[in-house]
């Protein structure tokens, strides 16, 4: 009898726990998040999913690229959270009506770069030709226009614009002479870059703040849950943590989100990119205001609004005087 105890009792052990586990996946609340793109600039969102950062705070987080619909998405409802939304995005819903706001950014940088065919040697070249962008509207599209026209030439006359679906999308139409040029950002930038596509143009030159990295909600949905939003984005920020002083987990996880297997890609879009995160992820009011004025040529309500109007600090405030930013990444 003893003997059979001995068997029977860690069997049920095992049993009560494994059901312990399933149960508390089962309790997760799904929250999903709309992207404009699998690209290292949405990495603290990734990192944190496979850290289990969100699990922590009983959420399994799922995400959808949706291209330049980022924030119809969330407009929509379609999703709670939105990451990868900018500048140019929060603040033309909002004047556009939508009840949207900026909580974060984890980037204030123009970080992409524009890459052509060989034979094509500056953007005086493109005169005539296609450009390829994720999407009509997006972020690649506005720093693809205000490139042409620091170049002097004037979009959608001089140049066409494609939307053509997404970042990894965009070095496929290179490939296929679908373009003639590329906006992108890293690990696609460098996918390009090896296949023999030249940097055209850094738009980090252009000197402009940008939103590249934000995180945007409803507002409704902050006020009736804000506690969900807080402890959102301190997973978060718990991810870009770990990105920038992790480096091998960090490829792991982007070689499995991206589906890029070529380490040197990875690690140089990694390499390219960390500086640029920020620990202390507060949207820019600086950054708005420069795309408003860029905006406001072709969208005059744009030339009268507030740039506080479109972010909402109190959440990211909160988690700092609290001192969880400083317990995470240490004094």
């Amino acid at each position: 009898m003893q003997r059979w105890t001995s068997l029977i009792f860690p069997a049920v052990v095992f049993l009560i726990s494994a059901t312990s586990a399933f149960c508390a996946e089962l309790s997760l609340k799904i929250i999903n998040v709309a992207v404009p793109a699998v690209s290292l600039l949405q990495a603290p969102l990734f990192i944190a999913i496979d850290a289990g950062a969100f699990k922590k705070y009983g959420m399994e987080v799922r995400y959808v690229v949706t291209a330049a619909r980022t924030i119809r998405a969330l407009v929509g409802g379609w999703v709670q959270f939105a990451q990868g939304v900018s500048s140019r995005t929060v603040p033309a819903a909002g004047l556009a009506g939508a009840d949207v706001v900026l909580i974060a950014n984890f980037s204030d940088k123009l970080l992409f770069t524009m890459h052509s065919a060989p034979e094509i040697h500056s953007l005086q070249d493109l005169k005539g030709k296609v450009v390829g962008v994720s999407g009509i509207g997006g972020s690649t599209d506005f720093a693809t226009r205000l490139a042409l026209s620091q170049a002097g030439l004037v979009p959608d006359k001089d140049v066409a614009i494609r939307g053509v679906g997404g970042v990894p999308e965009t070095v496929a139409a290179l490939r296929a002479k679908l373009v003639h040029a590329g906006t992108l950002s890293p690990p696609s930038s460098f996918v390009a870059q090896k296949a023999g596509f030249k940097m055209l143009f850094d738009m980090s030159s252009l000197g402009v703040d940008y939103v590249s990295s934000g995180l945007g909600i409803k507002k409704s949905a902050l006020a009736s849950n804000r506690l969900e939003a807080k402890q959102f984005l301190m997973a978060m920020i718990e991810g870009a943590k770990t990105l920038t002083t992790d480096e091998e987990f960090s490829l792991r996880v982007l070689a499995k989100h991206t589906r890029i297997a070529d380490r040197d890609i990875l690690k140089q879009s990694y390499t390219y990119l960390r500086p640029y995160f920020l620990k202390k992820p507060y949207p820019s009011t600086r950054a708005i205001k420069d795309t408003l004025d860029i905006l406001a040529k072709d969208l005059p309500k744009a030339k009268d609004a507030d740039p506080r109007d479109f972010i909402d600090n109190s959440v990211l405030k909160e988690i700092e005087a609290s001192g969880y930013i400083e317990s995470v990444y240490g004094k």
